[in-house]
């Protein structure tokens, strides 16, 4: 029961990551209405086979309590992606050695042992609450942990050991502020579930953001089996003018239904959790808006940059991933592949090692699929943290099951950026 609580509080954080990972299952837009799926596959340089394969771990919630298939199954497509157009790691196919968790500290262990034992030049996480664990082990053998967002405490401040794709968490929270302030927010209330590292979260970064934009804020954490009906109107006790819902998503349901039935029509950030849409009825999706690191294949009005990206992602789909059924967590497995060959393919070593990876990957920086921003591993995006890129997309419900970005996005949030 302990360990659920646990999982069941670093599954809030996940909120303010890439995307929604743990999210119900969505249907996969049409590919063939993507303006250039039909041109995607088939184009580009092909890896060589007859060079010696770069193995990259890959490790991920998978047929536990929390599994996450179809991330392994899009991060399977995106090495297909990988080798098939974009000519591999330098001309060496890319290939994944898979290792399934189940969120404890033991299965993520054995993932790093394995991945040691098969000399993988790198680590690519998908979800995975355990991945703490791995890091002594991965240490020891000079290989480098990558994936979209640092979810867990140690893998976030693994400086040297780690450098992730996605923005931070810390950020998330910040550029949440930010947004409500831009919407015009004066007073924020914060709703988060009730656990140490909200209440830091809450204390470091939340409070100090907002009193730097002249705002003020309150925090209200929320139990177990909360009744939303009961704390929303406490909520509403102290009249905000935007309300931000760091929670999971039936809570995050239960929430947006509880305070516009109390009357509250104001902004509502329900972060990641846009899987509630379909079922918020009538006005209530009016001023919800949702966040995410990387423009999604449920948006409309996309940048051309990041709307290709999608169109390539939507054909790989409809060649490697039938069976999908939840599209965001796809994306998210096909953006860690691809991001972590981008990494990998400007290592000056021929053949890679995990030695050469470590010393080398501190230096990268690139492009960023899914967002018109690039990432920069030579400095973190955000103080503290082992995230390479900046930049997080709030998007609201467009009436037809799809989100459309709001203005002046992504997110800057280097007004209240710590010094360090």
């Amino acid at each position: 029961m302990k360990r659920s609580k646990e999982i069941a509080g670093l599954a809030a954080g996940v909120a303010v990551a890439l995307c929604s990972a743990c999210a119900a299952s969505s249907p996969a837009p049409d590919p063939a209405s993507a303006g250039t799926s039909g041109t995607v596959i088939g184009g580009g340089q092909q890896a060589d086979p007859a060079k010696s394969p770069v193995l990259v771990g890959f490790h991920n919630l998978e047929g536990g309590s929390i599994s996450l298939p179809d991330l392994r199954i899009g991060f399977e497509a995106g090495i297909d992606y990988v080798n098939s157009q974009l000519g591999g790691i330098n001309g060496h196919p890319m290939k994944g050695v898979e290792c399934k968790t189940d969120g404890t500290p033991e299965s993520s262990l054995n993932c790093a042992n394995e991945f040691v034992q098969s000399n993988v030049v790198l680590s690519v996480v998908g979800i995975d609450f355990g991945s703490d664990a791995m890091l002594s082990v991965l240490k020891s053998a000079s290989v480098i942990e990558t994936g979209a967002t640092p979810l867990t405490p140690g893998m976030d401040q693994a400086i040297g050991d780690a450098y992730f794709a996605g923005t931070s968490t810390k950020e998330g929270y910040a550029a949440d502020v930010v947004n409500q302030h831009n919407l015009g927010a004066k007073s924020l209330a914060v709703v988060m579930v009730d656990n140490a590292a909200n209440h830091a979260t809450y204390t470091t970064i939340i409070a100090p953001a907002a009193q730097k934009l002249g705002m003020t804020s309150k925090v209200f954490y929320s139990p177990a089996q909360a009744d939303w009906t009961t704390l929303s109107a406490t909520v509403l006790a102290t009249s905000p003018d935007a309300i931000s819902l760091s929670v999971n998503t039936p809570d995050a349901l239960a929430a947006v239904t509880a305070l516009r039935a109390n009357g509250f029509a104001g902004q509502i950030d329900a972060f990641a959790n846009s899987d509630i849409i379909p079922q918020l009825k009538g006005n209530l999706t009016k001023n919800v808006n949702f966040e995410s690191s990387i423009y999604q294949p449920t948006m409309v009005g996309v940048p051309a940059k990041a709307q290709a990206d999608i169109d390539i992602f939507n054909a790989y789909m409809k060649k490697d991933g039938a069976a999908v059924k939840a599209v965001q967590q796809a994306q998210l497995g096909f953006f860690d592949a691809v991001q972590a060959a981008d990494k990998l393919r400007q290592i000056q070593a021929d053949p890679l090692t995990a030695k050469a990876v470590h010393d080398g990957i501190g230096t990268t920086k690139g492009s960023t699929m899914f967002s018109t921003n690039g990432y920069d591993c030579s400095k973190p995006a955000w103080p503290g943290t082992t995230s390479c890129f900046t930049g997080q997309i709030f998007s609201t419900p467009t009436g037809k099951g799809m989100l459309a970005p709001l203005a002046n996005q992504p997110i800057d949030s280097s007004v209240v950026r710590p010094s360090s």
